[in-house]
């Protein structure tokens, strides 16, 4: 199976605002309080939003993938309806933007080391207390992985939260049943919160595509003399049909997206997932000014497949993550100027175990195992330095070790390990070692109460996942291939202007990237491409019309190109060059509230399509969401409508490269409604 075909599986696999802008100085230079490293988030030198939790409410989005694709810079792309598996990405990555955008939670890497994308759907809206995206390389701070930036997702602190408790249900298209429990406690002794999320059925847009998911999450923080320990845990499983692609073959009179596009090819594959995680911390200040975490995780996910495409393929996994990542907060004065320093190390130990069988195998005797242990360790500091009153200097540095060990084991003596008497053999032992260093350089400058400047300069890495070194051969068979850690040299300035009731932000950046990591549709190998450059613009507003009624709006540019080698100058493939957003939300009489919100995504090239002479491109699109909701006592009603004009489109779909016209896409629901009922109580 080569690296392509494991990447659509694991993305297959059930498991995927307000703008930021200074009204004053001293706005700007606000503490946002959180569990993350940001700190002093508002004062980096970069293009950030932060979505609040009564932005999430009001949004007429039902996913966080749909809630994140209303941000500029942001770009998605799915196969189906559910929201789960869903790859999003900054400033345009293609096929690699989950493993070139980090996603946080709390702080923590939910990106793995495999290409399976994030588990959005296992995250409820209630649960959520904001969103942190930080445009650009947000390295130093979280590693590799974060050569597009950043989106934090931040839970509610039980000790920051009211007591109550909430529960809701939904219904809607596809027959959507969903249930969700969210409680928070605050006291002396302790603050708690938790939340159990059921989706009991969803039958899904396409046929055999139902989606079945239960999680649940607990949240204690415990107060200390000088801090607070912490413990978090939970847990989820999701179980799922694959309906597989839709076949659009003009040679032989095949158009699957008219004819049938609801339709399946594979009404017997199938893939699900459980997963458990814990994690302890204890945070202190140790002074008046300087403060100390520790926080220590454990996770495990299980993922197993079932494919009847491809020779037939049963895929067992399991990726035990344990991390350990201590850091130091310091405010000193250097050379008479306030410092914030921030001094950290991360510890992550990865224990990857996969049985890949054919079906004419019993599950328990697989045709390959594979094990692999990777080890990173990471030191880092980062320091916002107050220059004068309206002017902060960011500086920051990383370095970071990885060791990758890898096993294959073979058994030629498995049914289905010999097919059409081609026998294939293990891999080679895989041990490499990699070390790289990031860093950034900003600065960002009050001009006056209303404006402001910004600039930074940084490096950032991304090293080889487990599935894009596991891969074929030019003979067909199976190797793990080293390939060098992806470099990216960045730059980017920007601007913002704010008053009371109209925010604005300018950013153009420039993405320099040498030996970026992507699959190859030719030799059916992941390898390092001949250098590239992401470069664009993006432009956000924020505006509060009336007390009643506000408005936000975005636009993004985005040219990903390659800048050298034999596809020189040609773009890189599922990277819309325009982007916009448009939202509004408004309080209607009689205590009701609407939100529309309108998404256009123009064209991109196909996956494979990296010389840019196929010859048709995936069309451009756009989707209107609304929603309309009424508070009667402690009950709240809602309506949700996606895609209101019935579009009927897709982004993400796979050329062939042999055959002239013939591609593959995964088509995406159109008009869709859901109603929600929900009460809260003290």
């Amino acid at each position: 199976m080569s690296s392509r075909l494991i990447a659509l599986s694991l993305t297959a696999l059930p498991l995927i605002s307000s703008l930021s802008f200074a009204d004053t100085p001293t706005e700007a230079n606000t503490i946002v309080v959180t569990a993350t490293r940001l700190g002093e988030l508002l004062s980096l030198p970069a293009n950030i939003t932060v979505i609040t939790a009564e932005d999430i409410k009001n949004s007429p989005s039902r996913t966080l993938p749909e809630l994140l694709a209303q941000e500029v810079g942001v770009n998605t792309t799915s196969l189906y309806s559910h929201g789960s598996r869903v790859s999003v990405g900054l400033r345009g990555f293609g096929e690699t933007s989950t493993q070139n955008t980090l996603i946080l939670l709390d702080g923590r890497r939910l990106n793995d080391i495999d290409l399976s994308a994030v588990n959005f759907s296992a995250i409820p809206f209630e649960n959520i207390e904001r969103i942190e995206i930080v445009r650009g390389s947000g390295a130093v701070l979280y590693g590799d992985g974060a050569t597009g930036g950043t989106i934090n997702i931040i839970t509610k602190d039980p000790r920051d939260t009211q007591t109550y408790t909430k529960l809701s249900a939904s219904t809607g298209s596809f027959d959507h049943r969903e249930a969700n429990l969210f409680t928070t406690y605050s006291g002396e002794k302790f603050g708690l919160t938790a939340n159990i999320n059921s989706i009991e059925n969803n039958d899904g847009y396409r046929d055999h595509n139902s989606f079945e998911q239960n999680n649940g999450q607990v949240d204690l923080r415990v107060p200390t003399a000088k801090g607070e320990v912490y413990v978090k845990l939970g847990a989820f499983e999701q179980d799922m049909e694959l309906p597989g692609i839709r076949l659009v073959d003009p040679t032989m009179g095949i158009n699957e997206l008219k004819t049938d596009r609801k339709g399946t090819g594979t009404p017997f594959d199938w893939a699900d997932e459980d997963t458990e995680f814990i994690t302890l911390g204890y945070s202190a200040d140790l002074n008046d000014s300087d403060s100390f975490v520790i926080d220590s995780g454990f996770r495990q996910k299980q993922q197993r497949s079932q494919f009847f495409a491809w020779g037939g393929t049963y895929t067992d996994t399991t990726l035990e993550t344990f991390s350990l990542t201590p850091r130091l907060n310091l405010e000193r004065t250097v050379a008479s100027l306030p410092v914030s320093w921030t001094l950290g190390a991360d510890f992550y130990l990865y224990d990857y175990s996969s049985d890949r069988t054919n079906f004419e195998t019993n599950r328990n005797q697989p045709i390959h195992k594979i094990d692999v242990d990777q080890k990173s360790v990471a030191l880092y500091g980062q320091g916002l330095v107050s220059v004068s009153d309206s002017t902060t200097l960011n500086v920051g540095w990383r370095t970071q070790r990885v060791r990758q060990e890898a096993r294959d084991t073979f058994d030629i003596t498995a049914p289905g390990a010999c097919p059409f008497g081609f026998c294939g053999s293990e891999a080679a032992d895989f041990n490499e070692t990699d070390q790289e260093n990031s860093f950034e350089l900003g600065a960002k400058h009050l001009i006056n109460d209303n404006w402001d400047v910004f600039g930074r300069i940084g490096r950032s890495v991304r090293f080889g996942t487990v599935d894009e070194l596991f891969e074929f051969n030019s003979m067909f068979q199976q190797v793990f291939s080293g390939l060098k850690p992806q470099v990216s040299e960045d730059i980017e300035l920007g601007v913002n202007y704010g008053n009371d009731w109209l925010g604005l932000t300018l950013a153009v950046f420039q993405q320099d990237i040498e030996d970026e990591i992507h699959f190859n549709p030719v030799t059916f190998q992941n390898i390092n491409f001949d250098e590239t450059r992401h470069q664009g613009a993006e432009i956000s507003l924020n505006a509060q019309i009336t007390s009643s009624f506000s408005l936000k709006a975005g636009y993004t540019y985005l040219n990903a190109e390659f800048t050298e080698g034999v596809n020189d100058g040609n773009d890189i493939p599922l990277t819309p060059e325009h982007t916009y957003n448009i939202s509004a939300h408004v309080n209607l009489p009689s205590d009701f509230k609407g939100a529309i919100s309108w998404n256009y995504v123009g064209e991109s090239f196909f996956a494979n399509d990296l010389s840019n002479t196929f010859g048709k491109k995936i069309p451009s699109y756009q989707t209107v969401d609304l929603k309309l909701s009424k508070k009667i006592a402690d009950f709240e009603l809602a309506l949700r409508v996606n895609n209101l004009f019935d579009e009927k489109y897709y982004n993400f779909a796979v050329n062939s490269t042999a055959t002239p016209g013939r591609f593959n896409a995964y088509p995406l629901p159109e008009r869709n409604a859901y109603f929600t009922v929900s009460y809260e109580f003290d």
